[in-house]
């Protein structure tokens, strides 16, 4: 990864990129069918500390696989490469593709759902000095439940981390 260096390249190779190794969803968690990629940058605790702002990933997700429905303070980007998915923001489901860009505003409850059929990629960017994901609440389960979200949506597919 391109933790403190500027004015590089990665370069793809077939697996993903040239220097970069491939995770778990976050590194140290069990298998989850969830490959990440951090491709440029890192968490940093303090804007001020050495490093790019931004943080490059990229999530390669088995078929049939999910990330863990979350929300948090950040806002982050994400756009998909390969495959075809689901994006569930908040209360509404969205079929998305290659090319498809998904915005998700602070606090907003969301997941990534692969097909059953295929693999889904998609890159990630976030701010390097950021808070850390949440659990989403009763109220925010009952919201989604209730909704076009709940038909897709997994609550507790992909484990949370311990509280830090």
């Amino acid at each position: 990864m391109l933790g403190s260096m500027t004015g590089r390249v990665v370069k793809a190779v077939v697996d993903g990129w040239e220097g970069v190794a491939s995770t778990g969803y976050r590194p140290g968690d069990p298998p989850t069918g969830v490959a990440r990629h951090t491709i440029v940058g890192a968490r940093k605790e303090h804007a001020s500390d050495a490093g790019p702002s931004s943080e490059v990933r990229y999530f390669d997700l088995a078929p049939g696989k999910c990330t863990r429905l979350e929300k948090h303070e950040h806002e982050h980007y994400v756009i998909v490469h390969a495959g075809r998915g689901y994006a569930v923001v908040d209360t509404t489901v969205h079929e998305v593709a290659p090319g498809d860009v998904v915005y998700v505003g602070p606090w907003d409850v969301h997941q990534f759902l692969a097909r059953e059929n295929e693999r889904f990629g998609f890159f990630c960017i976030v701010d390097a000095c950021r808070d850390f994901v949440q659990e989403p609440g009763e109220e925010d389960l009952a919201r989604i439940e209730d909704s076009p979200a709940g038909v897709i949506a997994r609550p507790g597919a992909v484990p949370f981390p311990a509280k830090r």
